[in-house]
């Protein structure tokens, strides 16, 4: 699609060798709101699955893809490669989307890129909103969480910390808005959460040691039955072809996950799941207060 806006907007994503199963769905959602997308390939193989799904996609057809290959150390020196990309663009981004391979934006995001961006003052150095955290399956949520979302191009922004990474050197406010989208991170099988968590602790995030991938089973996923909360709301129109057939693939998985999620929530979790639900929709619709001009679009996955 061509540029319909007066700023242009970058992404700078990372993919890795383990499959994005949702990375076709999160590229077809921010195609109408990215004017250019950088990727650093960390996987170490000359061609990957992800690569294949990147040369299919809309931003390659327009020619606005651009992939780099680096080795993974950790998790600021991956991002500080992807933005590396950006430098070396032939007329720098006014603003960067950040974004990871399972998150899926719904059609509001090019509201924001297109209508929002554009007319934010220079005080304004980034845009926060929130995300569906999804656990187990797509009938669980973890929580609604604060998310770093866009922000305002510099060439000496960094990223720093080998785990929990965090961007350092932007400037001005954070303008937080009433957008929830979905990440799709934890909706995998338990060897592969097994093998993310295994990562963190490698890289020094101070929990127990986590199951082994080949030890894993549901289990890893009713560890944190205290924290879950039924998810009966929509998803992004992008996102739905994914989602159906892994709900085809992984049916009995999914059963045994929900069951026992069902089975495993006493009703004191019950109570407290609920009462954070309110409080989480609280906070977000809040923001429709503290900014009532800055978002004018009702807040729908599709």
């Amino acid at each position: 699609m061509p540029k319909t806006s007066t700023i242009t907007v970058a992404c700078a994503l990372c993919v890795g060798e383990v499959p994005e199963r949702y990375l076709g769905a999160a590229l077809a959602a921010i195609s109408d709101a990215v004017d250019v997308l950088v990727v650093n390939d960390n996987s170490g193989r000359s061609r990957s699955a992800n690569v294949e799904t990147l040369e299919q996609s809309a931003f390659a057809a327009r020619g606005a893809l651009h992939i780099e290959r680096h080795a993974f150390r950790d998790f600021a020196d991956m991002r500080n490669a992807a933005f590396k990309q950006l430098k070396a663009l032939a007329t720098p981004p006014d603003w960067v989307l950040f974004l990871d391979a399972d998150e899926v934006h719904g059609e509001q995001v090019r509201y924001i890129a297109r209508e929002i961006l554009p007319r934010l003052g220079a005080r304004i150095g980034s845009v926060d909103a929130y995300t569906y955290n999804f656990f187990g399956s797509y009938r669980w949520i973890t929580e609604v969480a604060r998310r770093f979302m866009f922000y305002r191009y510099s060439p000496g922004l960094f990223w720093v910390n080998p785990i929990h990474e965090k961007i350092t050197g932007l400037r001005g406010d954070a303008l937080v808005l009433p957008y929830v989208y979905h990440h799709y991170g934890n909706v995998v099988p338990p060897g592969l959460l097994a093998r993310k968590h295994g990562k963190y602790f490698d890289l020094g995030n101070r929990v127990p040691r986590p199951t082994s991938e080949a030890q894993a089973n549901a289990n890893v996923f009713f560890a944190e039955t205290r924290r879950v909360r039924p998810y009966a709301g929509a998803h992004p129109r992008n996102a739905g072809s994914i989602l159906a057939r892994l709900e085809r693939e992984w049916a009995a998985e999914f059963a045994v996950i929900d069951a026992g999620f069902r089975s495993r929530r006493t009703l004191l979790m019950r109570l407290a799941a609920s009462a954070r639900a309110f409080n989480e929709d609280a906070r977000v619709r809040l923001r429709y207060l503290e900014h009532p001009l800055a978002y004018r679009a009702t807040n729908s996955a599709r």
